[in-house]
């Protein structure tokens, strides 16, 4: 009776062992004829024997791998492309509980290390809220982030072969883990994840406001007009036609500073009626812009940034600027275990010179010195 237990338990576990092989192929082959069908592919990737080599690897080495594994796999297909509005992560699911890993380094002797790191190298000693994390790698191609009180991994960078960074960030509840497309270093922030190298305050960032549009003067001389959203959905384009009405053809002030910080992007239906307008512009005009400038927000700067009457001021924008989505459609894969958010823009050559670098400002601006409007109105002092 004992034997025929242990036979059975043996068959079970191979049994067990099939399925998971089944349905990572499966994945596989559906996060791969998803890639194929996307522009950004087609534009970059199409027909290069390196894909399709990843691909074969990919496949070999999802042979026997468990879910977290399977999912660090499925997200090399996507490191590949240059193509920053792609989403994929573990299907939302309120049972998972994430299951930590706890790596074996010595906290003392890395925290000491890291703390020597310069402040504009990734490697080095990160916050969020109480926390502090540290984020080390051996090979400057593969970074792990962990929690510096106990040696959890809480994510994974990993460079990409267009010289950008790719991470998975673990333990989000209900999503345990998660591909964030360009991270990056700015000023001290880690731009897609929730880290920051120093806890003072940053001014960088713009407040919340109710409104995504604004104008009023700060003084006789300096206008200041704020547009923090270009969504497409009905209600914000409504609300940017209405504000609109308000300003065209009364923007009368020497110098205009355009706030774009925290723009999320959106799409030219909302933007290019602002363009138009900035383009016809009089006087001078000063954009601010932050980390968090993204997407359309981004190809607003682009569009107007070689005017001679246009100074940007801030610091690197997100580089997540071409391609995008149209519908917002996402493809669950076959396990039911991750969902993938494909792209459907066509990208513009201009934009994707821009991606997963952002744009740079004229003049920089410092997040910790003092509110940037303030800063804005500094440097227009000093303008001719």
């Amino acid at each position: 009776m004992k034997n025929l237990s242990c036979t059975l338990i043996i068959v079970l576990l191979g049994l067990v062992a099939f399925a998971q092989q089944d349905q990572n192929q499966a994945d596989l082959e559906a996060l791969y004829q998803a890639v194929q069908k996307m522009p950004s592919y087609k534009k970059l990737l199409k027909g290069k024997s390196n894909y399709q080599q990843l691909y074969q690897e990919v496949k070999k080495k999802l042979k026997d791998a468990d879910e977290r594994t399977a999912f660090m796999q499925l997200s090399r297909l996507l490191y590949f492309i240059n193509d920053n509005h792609l989403g994929f992560y573990r299907t939302p699911d309120s049972a998972l509980k994430t299951a930590y890993v706890t790596l074996p380094v010595n906290i003392d002797s890395l925290r000491k290390q890291l703390a020597q790191k310069d402040k504009n190298e990734l490697e080095g000693i990160y916050y969020m809220g109480d926390y502090d994390f540290g984020l080390y790698t051996t090979d400057q191609q593969h970074y792990k982030l962990i929690l510096l009180k106990n040696g959890i991994l809480m994510g994974e960078i990993i460079k990409t072969p267009y010289g950008g960074y790719d991470g998975v960030q673990y333990g989000g509840r209900h999503v345990p883990y998660q591909l964030i497309k360009n991270v990056r270093l700015i000023n001290g922030q880690l731009i897609g994840m929730p880290f920051v190298k120093s806890r003072a305050k940053r001014f960088s960032t713009l407040a919340k406001s109710a409104e995504s549009f604004e104008y009023k003067d700060l003084n006789e001389d300096v206008g200041y007009l704020r547009l923090s959203s270009f969504s497409a959905d009905n209600a914000n384009v409504k609300k940017s036609e209405a504000f609109f009405k308000t300003i065209n053809g009364r923007l009368a002030s020497k110098y205009l500073i355009v706030d774009l910080r925290n723009n999320m992007g959106g799409a030219y239906k909302t933007s290019q009626k602002f363009i138009d307008l900035l383009k016809k512009y009089k006087g001078k005009i000063f954009i601010l812009q932050n980390a968090q400038t993204v997407s359309n927000a981004e190809q607003v700067i682009i569009a107007l940034k070689g005017q001679k009457n246009i100074v940007t001021l801030g610091e690197q924008t997100k580089g997540m600027i071409t391609f995008g989505s149209n519908y917002g459609k996402t493809i669950l894969l076959p396990s039911g275990r991750f969902t993938f958010y494909p792209t459907d823009m066509i990208g513009v050559d201009r934009d994707l010179a821009y991606e997963s670098k952002g744009v740079d400002p004229d003049v920089p601006l410092n997040p910790y010195q003092g509110d940037w409007i303030e800063q804005a109105l500094d440097y227009i002092k000093k303008t001719p």
